[in-house]
């Protein structure tokens, strides 16, 4: 799996890029926008193509996946911890065809936990590209029986560390938003990842 997470931030030329990558192999974009407001999400999935509506997950404002044809939803950890019948929650998104997908940061709550997903993220793998004093771990997840995405600090160069490490896929961030130069960042990671992968 090749998963690119949105910028927090809405960029003026964002609608184009994520075209872009979405016509280029990106199999799913988590849309990772903490501040937006329901109604300025709803906007924003508005501007799209059912065809790419159906590669995205939403991390906010979950309730709009019944309004737009999209892939999933995602758990954030805190909403998880504060999420009142968890169980029930995941199987409604479930039946409905919704892949859940949710994030950790300590490999032992992951491996109690990860099973009600379809796959997770462990981070940070690596020292981050675009988050200050977080600091990669490297986790080893060979052994472990369940869908697990690297994140953090992903680059081009770090792809086939990741793969010897276990994970069944890479999601990035800041090397792509952080460049000058995002499609040709984009094609540098989906290359070696096609590459190592494929």
């Amino acid at each position: 799996m090749l998963i690119l997470f949105t910028p927090e931030e809405n960029k003026s030329t964002e609608k184009e890029q994520l075209i872009y990558f979405l016509e280029n192999e990106l199999s799913v974009l988590h849309v990772r926008k903490p501040k937006i407001t329901e109604l300025e999400l709803r906007s924003w999935l508005s501007q799209f193509e059912e065809k790419y509506l159906r590669k995205m997950v939403l991390h906010q404002h979950h309730g709009l996946a019944e309004a737009f044809p999209v892939k999933g939803i995602h758990l954030k950890e805190n909403i998880r911890r504060k999420q009142e019948n968890l169980q029930l929650y995941i199987e409604h998104y479930k039946l409905n065809g919704f892949t859940i997908s949710s994030s950790f940061h300590d490999f032992e709550n992951m491996k109690t936990e990860a099973l009600l997903f379809d796959y997770v993220f462990l981070s940070p793998v690596f020292t981050s590209v675009s988050k200050e004093g977080y600091q990669g771990k490297e986790f080893n997840v060979e052994k472990f029986p369940h869908k697990v995405v690297a994140l953090g600090g992903i680059e081009a160069d770090k792809i086939p560390r990741v793969k010897y490490l276990g994970y069944e896929g890479v999601a990035v961030m800041g090397a792509i938003w952080l460049a000058e130069n995002k499609q040709q960042a984009f094609n540098e990671i989906y290359n070696k990842y096609r590459n190592v992968y494929k």
